[in-house]
């Protein structure tokens, strides 16, 4: 039996930053002996589509496992990446009609019962985490009714055995570094770290736009301090690796989980660099500096408003005070720090936007004086089904329940949606200013 598993494309087509297939290489581990193995990361190649036929020409495999991870880019690119998984599907149902073609990852979970009505050439699908699912799959024979989180076609209708197990994250499976090798991912990125790491999963917070909760459940998972710092270990010691991403929602709550990594990482005198999100409430200049001891190199903050009004309606369960507050944290540490904020809001007015405009000029002259703020993002709120934004404004009557929300939908009315783009300029002007050491009243 010839199995294959695919990475689909899953950033911009063409572009160069790489992230290691931490969720599929998992997967790969636990396939059994007496399956003959076959791996492809389509992001490794120039035409990702040449590479998938010639692999399919030569192996012809009886199941094709595709993992689907981003929907589409964010940063509001009305951009789908659904032609990433249509285009494969079909590409292996008509050259090798027999296969067998399951679909998993974040994106599909998202949208699943949706994307098998999209593409009939998928014959089954994993919703939710893939590491208890996917080892049921490989049995023989197995009972499709019996597996959790599976989705499935039974004469024409899809089935979906929506309660899936929670993962252990203790006995999460190795990478498997053999058939996805770490370095083929090293030293080709230039922006974000191409290791993700894992320290916990779900996420206990109730944020009004975000997908995290149904992904990875509403309450949070903690792996151990101990077997986080293994892996860690593990992949700096045999592979090279030295730059990670902790892929945890939040990365510093809960506070004694995240002390006892850092001094772990510490203990061992391991000398790696990482970065992750970062909840503002949660950080203080002592867990901060212990962070910087064990490898920390770049803070990402997800703070989303910038008006306490507009974290009402995030249901973010903090204030501007304590976005404010965090900038001061990362600036006298001097920290590498990275903002991210959602602009448009439902219900924002000309003061809410004059009052924004405020708040990014006091995070600018706070990081000014340390120069560490690298870059400030600015986005809309991209609609996801059933996230609670996205039925406040259908019961309001702003959105169409029949909208379908598989491709790019953003909230972003038009009267307002210029004020993203002069908080952009207000920001790139910042930046420059400061890199060319140039004064505002500097005189020409």
């Amino acid at each position: 039996m010839k199995i294959l598993l695919v990475q689909l494309p899953t950033s911009h087509f063409g572009a160069k930053e790489l992230v290691y297939p931490l969720g599929l290489s998992r997967l790969s581990s636990l396939v059994p002996d007496e399956y003959l193995k076959h791996v492809l990361d389509m992001n490794l190649y120039v035409d990702p589509w040449e590479k998938l036929h010639g692999v399919m020409k030569d192996v012809r495999p009886d199941i094709v496992l595709l993992s689907f991870r981003n929907i589409d880019p964010l940063a509001g690119h009305q951009t789908s990446y659904i032609s990433s998984l249509k285009t494969p599907a079909k590409m292996i149902r008509a050259m090798v009609p027999g296969a067998k073609i399951i679909v998993g990852g974040p994106a599909f979970t998202l949208f699943a019962k949706r994307l098998l009505m999209e593409i009939p050439e998928i014959d089954y699908g994993i919703s939710g985490e893939g590491e208890v699912v996917f080892q049921e799959m490989l049995k023989t024979p197995f009972e499709l009714e019996k597996i959790p989180g599976l989705i499935w076609k039974n004469r024409g209708d899809i089935l979906h055995n929506r309660s899936w197990e929670k993962t252990d994250l203790d006995s999460l499976p190795m990478i498997d570094a053999e058939f996805f090798r770490p370095s083929d991912y090293l030293g080709k990125n230039q922006y974000v770290a191409v290791m993700g790491i894992e320290g916990k999963r779900g996420c206990d917070l109730k944020c009004s736009y975000c997908t995290y909760p149904y992904l990875g459940g509403g309450q949070l998972r903690l792996r151990s301090p101990v077997k986080i710092v293994d892996e860690l270990e593990y992949l700096k010691k045999g592979y090279g690796v030295r730059l990670f991403h902790f892929t945890d929602s939040v990365v510093n709550r809960p506070a004694d989980h995240f002390r006892a990594v850092c001094q772990e990482i510490i203990r061992r005198k391991l000398d790696i660099e990482w970065t992750g999100f970062f909840r503002e409430t949660d950080l203080t200049g002592e867990l901060l500096d212990l962070a910087v001891s064990s490898g920390l190199m770049a803070v990402y903050f997800s703070g989303d408003a910038l008006t306490d009004d507009g974290l009402k309606v995030l249901n973010k369960g903090m204030t501007k005070k304590d976005i404010i507050n965090a900038a001061r944290i990362t600036a006298k540490n001097g920290i590498l720090t990275m903002c991210h904020f959602l602009i448009n809001l439902p219900g924002e007015t000309l003061d809410h936007f004059h009052e924004a405009s405020g708040t990014i000029d006091e995070i600018l002259e706070i990081h000014a004086p340390a120069g560490n703020l690298g870059a400030v993002i600015f986005n809309n709120i991209r609609l996801y089904p059933n996230a609670p934004i996205t039925n406040r404004l259908i019961r309001n009557g702003v959105l169409s329940p029949e909208t379908d929300l598989l491709f790019p939908v953003y909230y972003n009315p038009e009267k307002t949606s210029h004020f993203l783009h002069h908080l952009e300029s207000k920001c790139h002007e910042a930046g420059v200013f400061s890199r060319l050491s140039i004064s505002k009243t500097e005189v020409f």
